[in-house]
């Protein structure tokens, strides 16, 4: 439920029902305009960008050292908005294009209105059919190089599991990333589990990327990519040390979005 698969698309619901939001939005202006009421729906596309703008900008503010440079904070495929600020943004904006523009003061903020609660309800309707995230099965799952691995027991400390594959690109370019952060001591203890492939692939791809994970667990499998129901990879589990899913990243991960997952385990 945290994405939904169309064949070999993966596309997470928040941009979907951004759209879905704005095309009620657009449809209830063209009712507000046969109704003599204005018509509000020039507005609507700046106030969505200005909304996306501003939920962007704070989240790059707030996690600034976490990008090296402008063209990472314009890569918007690891999705780090602040939702807050996109709202408070998005109500401002409506505020004064309607005082400026008097013929709109009923018709704009009814339709954006409008297209808000159709986020929100989904939103809030996407979470209630949601099912119970299990805590982490107890399987032992081999490793590239050294002893199986237990999953029971890391429990007790907060975690951050990474499911990829080789053939993933966007598991491709974060996997440096994650390995990086793996090697740091501070933080939140980071697993990196390969889905579905064996030893001798992992091992050779590792090789050719020059990358030296602390650890690489083989899950051949994929039993923890069906126990997540996860539709896709990159999926990243952000565990609390009670065992609690708190949050699962279907999609790329960046530095300022895996801070933002492991901020919110402490």
């Amino acid at each position: 439920m945290d994405a939904l698969r169309l064949g070999p698309l993966v596309l997470p619901w928040a941009p979907l029902l951004l759209v879905l939001g704005y095309a009620v939005a657009v449809w209830v202006a063209a009712w507000a305009q046969k109704s003599g009421r204005g018509n509000a729906e020039p507005a609507l596309l700046p106030l969505l960008v200005l909304a996306l703008l501003v939920a962007r900008a704070v989240f790059v503010l707030r996690h600034a050292a976490a990008y090296p440079g402008a063209l990472a904070m314009l890569d918007i495929r690891d999705r780090g908005f602040d939702a807050l600020a996109g709202w408070i943004a998005a109500a401002a904006g409506v505020a004064f294009w309607a005082w400026r523009r008097p013929a709109l003061r009923q018709s704009l903020p009814l339709s954006a209105a409008s297209g808000a609660v159709v986020v929100l309800a989904a939103t809030a309707l996407l979470q209630a059919m949601q099912p119970p995230r299990p805590p982490l099965p107890a399987l032992t799952l081999p490793t590239l190089a050294g002893p199986p691995l237990a999953l029971a027991s890391l429990r007790g400390q907060p975690l951050v599991v990474n499911l990829w594959a080789t053939w993933c690109p966007p598991c491709r370019r974060e996997l440096p990333l994650l390995i990086a952060a793996a090697q740091q001591p501070d933080g939140a203890r980071i697993v990196l589990v390969n889905e579905g492939e064996d030893a001798q692939r992992v091992a050779a791809y590792l090789q050719r990327q020059r990358l030296h994970a602390p650890q690489i667990v083989l899950d051949p499998d994929s039993r923890l990519l069906a126990a997540y129901r996860s539709p896709g990879l990159p999926t990243t589990l952000f565990i609390a040390a009670d065992g609690t899913v708190r949050r699962v990243h279907v999609g790329e991960l960046s530095a300022a979005t895996l801070q933002q997952g492991i901020a919110a385990l402490r």
